[in-house]
């Protein structure tokens, strides 16, 4: 399958991913994923504000003190020193177990008179006592109590949970909108905590004051130690604190309901965002995915802490959050198998355009996914086709073009071919002038555009019939031609692509990738510096492109800052200028002269020997020497004494000289520039193993 459909497979793969997913979280499954749900709801319920029930105390007996038959009595105690002190209510959320109505305790007798006392339903005292409401407590598989059922059918009458029997007590029967629906439940959060009395302090005396019109809750129950459930913030909690949590929540409206819409809305959340994950994320780049990604988790869980704080409302968005993370996590591992087909597809296409294999070179550049990178090579690829007298072929690499990189291609006026007042040519060949952008030791470097695509290209032109006569010229040219055919068999991301090269107006161009950044040179001013981390990182990707031009048989011979082009946009970085490269291929090469940059060159290049890739690895040290510090190693005030220090002395250590360059680099640096190339670095790609360990540490 090809690349550029890839997008649409994945999305495929990311439906069935999603619907299966769906599936499983609403089916057979779904007891595991709401996991999910009840870690989100826990979370968030247990930050809500908690403030405890006004004028309540707890009474607990505790069961450890008093022998199990004196218990019941105790109860009969207290709830009668209870009503002597007028407290306000009294709740039995856990009375003492009896087994027969007809054998009550006598002090049954004083719960229909005075002070009101609430008891569960189905005990035996409820017929005594006159008010009662169910007690039920179900937590859920975990183990954790989060939800109150308010209703119940009992018999032929619906009865009310015991904290909402109290509540419509006190409220003199008027429930709110939330409470007053036989299918509404209430949601636990968390606890907050009521003041205690000891029964001894109690039936002493020294709690009338504040158990006067209080309610009070009377259990057997200590605190912690008769826990009967877990709340979702984590504190177990007995039925009287239970009891009080609801009583709470409803006196102060804070409530959490779930009402009937919620499950709609539990459902379409995931399948919206399941729809919006199969839409969006395939294709997409890992940082977009990712990105994406974080928007949608911080989204909903500012859509669910709004629900919980401000509506006091569960709707469990967990599952939905799970869904779109699996599904973004698939596109992520998408993008990389994406990446490495269009990797291989890149370098399979590069290989075949090397071997003159137009037509597989063509298939195989199509797999890939647009970027500029492609274009310059589907170009090169294009201009191959016409030298190969295939010229509906080329319109064929040309229109691939104009769909997927360039869009539609406008018409470029009519120009003169003359020079303009500057002295610039209007056109070279088929190339419109535009602007010189640079000039160099061979000539300039022009921004121009090919009108057959409305494509801006770099024209480097150099007046070589000018600079030569006679035999010279004809010497000149054929290094010039052999020169551009060796810049031509490059093919990197690292390396400006040479589409074409000819002759105009006395003027030898090589038609190249136009590629907008600013050279490194900018960089080696002190007070305009890389980070130290940037700098190896560039570094590395300069010395994977000259391993790849090595292994090619190219030597660059002049790598320096002013012809590495690094883009900040996109921290890109493309070698420039293989104008002095020389092929290194047995027949093709010849004795010359020494062409170059004097501070940048290896020993072996000012001696004028014969040079293998090791010189550029000794160019590449000096460049990012210069990079770090803002210094180059080797200065001096003639280029004689420079030329000695360059073969002699050793530079100079500069891990102490500046913050952010780790220990490793100096030995990493003294390896780059080591005078005999056997002790440098064997290949471009041992350099740029070592320069990426020094960017870990930076």
């Amino acid at each position: 399958m090809k690349v550029a459909g890839l997008p649409k497979r994945n999305r495929i793969i990311a439906l069935s991913f999603a619907s299966v997913l769906l599936l499983l979280m609403f089916g057979p499954l779904s007891q595991w994923f709401v996991t999910a749900d009840r870690f989100l709801y826990d979370r968030f319920s247990s930050m809500l504000p908690g403030k405890p029930l006004d004028n309540a105390y707890i009474v607990s007996i505790d069961p450890q003190r008093v022998p199990t038959s004196d218990v019941v009595n105790r109860y009969g105690e207290v709830i009668a020193k209870l009503k002597a002190v007028n407290a306000g209510s009294i709740i039995l959320p856990r009375p003492p177990a009896m087994s027969d109505t007809n054998r009550l305790p006598r002090w049954s007798r004083l719960l229909a008179s005075g002070t009101p006392v609430f008891v569960p339903t189905r005990h035996p005292l409820a017929a005594a006592a006159g008010h009662a409401g169910y007690v039920q407590v179900s937590p859920d598989r975990d183990g954790v109590l989060r939800q109150l059922t308010l209703w119940r059918l009992n018999g032929e009458v619906m009865s009310p949970a015991l904290p909402l029997a109290v509540s419509l007590h006190t409220m003199s029967g008027n429930p709110s909108a939330r409470t007053s629906h036989s299918q509404d439940s209430l949601y636990f959060s968390k606890y907050t905590e009521l003041p205690r009395f000891t029964v001894d302090e109690v039936l002493g005396g020294k709690a009338d004051t504040a158990l006067r019109g209080a309610t009070v809750f009377v259990d057997a129950d200590p605190a912690l130690v008769g826990a009967q459930a877990v709340l979702p913030s984590g504190q177990f909690v007995t039925h009287s604190e239970l009891t009080a949590a609801v009583m709470a929540d409803i006196a102060n409206n804070r409530t959490i309901t779930q009402p009937s819409w919620a499950k709609a809305i539990e459902w379409l959340a995931p399948v919206l965002l399941a729809v919006a994950a199969v839409m969006l994320l395939p294709g997409r780049s890992r940082r977009e995915i990712g990105l994406a990604a974080a928007i949608a988790v911080v989204a909903v869980l500012l859509i669910q802490a709004l629900l919980i704080f401000g509506l006091h409302v569960r709707i469990d968005m967990g599952r939905a959050l799970l869904l779109f993370c699996g599904s973004a996590m698939l596109s992520l591992y998408l993008v990389e198998n994406v990446k490495k087909e269009s990797q291989e597809a890149f370098k399979k296409g590069s290989d075949f355009l090397m071997a003159g294999r137009l037509e597989p070179a063509f298939a195989e550049l199509r797999r890939c996914p647009p970027s500029e990178t492609v274009a310059a090579v589907m170009y090169k690829l294009s201009l191959a086709f016409e030298q190969q007298a295939k010229p509906e072929r080329a319109e064929a690499v040309l229109e691939w073009m104009k769909r997927t990189h360039v869009g539609s291609s406008g018409e470029t006026s009519a120009t003169s071919d003359t020079l303009n007042g500057n002295g610039i040519p209007q056109r070279l060949g088929r190339y419109v002038i535009e602007k010189r952008i640079g000039r160099g030791a061979m000539g300039a470097v022009y921004l121009a555009k090919d009108p057959r695509i409305n494509r801006p290209v770099a024209v480097k032109a150099i007046p070589i019939e000018k600079e030569f006569e006679d035999e010279e010229l004809k010497e000149a040219r054929q290094r010039f031609y052999r020169e551009a055919e060796s810049a031509g068999r490059l093919t990197h991301p690292n390396i400006i692509t040479v589409y074409d090269a000819g002759e105009d107006k006395g003027l030898a161009y090589i038609a190249m990738e136009y590629v907008p950044g600013i050279p490194l040179t900018d960089f080696t001013d002190p007070t305009r510096l890389l980070a130290p981390k940037r700098a190896f990182d560039l570094a590395a990707k300069t010395a994977d492109a000259l391993d790849y031009a090595h292994n090619q048989g190219v030597i660059h011979r002049d790598i320096k800052p002013a012809n590495l082009i690094y883009n900040p946009k996109d921290a890109s970085l493309k070698i420039s200028d293989f104008g002095v490269a020389r092929l290194t291929d047995n027949n093709r090469t010849k004795t010359g002269i020494v062409l170059g940059t004097p501070m940048y060159m290896s020993p072996e290049q000012l001696g004028a020997e014969d040079i293998t890739g090791l010189s550029d690895l000794f160019s590449l040290g000096v460049t990012l020497y210069e990079l770090l510090i803002g210094e180059a190693p080797f200065h001096a005030t003639n280029i004689a004494v420079l030329m000695t220090k360059i073969t002699t002395d050793d530079p100079e250590p500069i891990a102490n000289r500046r913050r952010g360059i780790p220990p490793n680099a100096d030995a990493v640096l003294a390896k780059a520039m080591a005078k005999r190339p056997e002790d440098r670095f064997s290949c471009g790609a041992e350099l740029a193993a070592a320069l990426r360990d020094c960017a870990r540490f930076a």
